[in-house]
């Protein structure tokens, strides 16, 4: 393991060298501090620092479940909802692990996957017949809903 900075040499073509020196980022100038910068972009975009990269693992770990649900012949606001929310609040709490403190900006990254989320429920409560694979858990739902409203 290195325990000190190490000096590297590289020989790069016109075009690379021309897209490193481009790099504006954190004040680089040099070509070393564009080389870090460089470095700590590939770090990022591969890290559960980046969200698109969470976002791609956590819908790659719903994949299967959300193909077995499309392969059915019922469909389900409230399933599809779930779904959802699984997917992107994984990715959002990925994207987020490394921010101190977490809540606010978790709370900003996960607001419109809430706000899609409600929205569907609230199709739920308020469509006479609600696309739902059981009828009963829309009325389920609606009485929960109006008893947390009303107390």
């Amino acid at each position: 393991m290195l325990n000190k900075s190490q000096s590297i040499s590289a020989r790069l073509s016109p075009e690379d060298y021309a897209y490193l020196m481009s790099i504006d980022r954190n004040g680089a100038v040099t070509q070393s501090e564009k080389v870090r910068e460089l470095i700590a972009m590939a770090r990022e975009s591969v890290g559960t620092q980046s969200f698109c990269r969470a976002y791609i693992a956590s819908a790659e770990a719903i994949l299967p479940f959300k193909a077995r649900y499309m392969e059915e012949d019922q469909r389900s606001l409230l399933v599809e909802a779930l779904l959802e929310l699984l997917a992107e609040g994984a990715a959002a709490i990925q994207g987020c692990a490394a921010e101190k403190p977490m809540a606010p900006v978790l709370e900003k990254k996960t607001l419109s996957t809430m706000e899609a989320f409600l929205e569907k429920i609230l199709l739920v409560t308020t469509q006479e017949n609600p696309r739902m694979a059981n009828p009963d858990s829309a009325t389920r739902i609606k009485k929960h809903l109006d008893s947390l409203l009303n107390k």
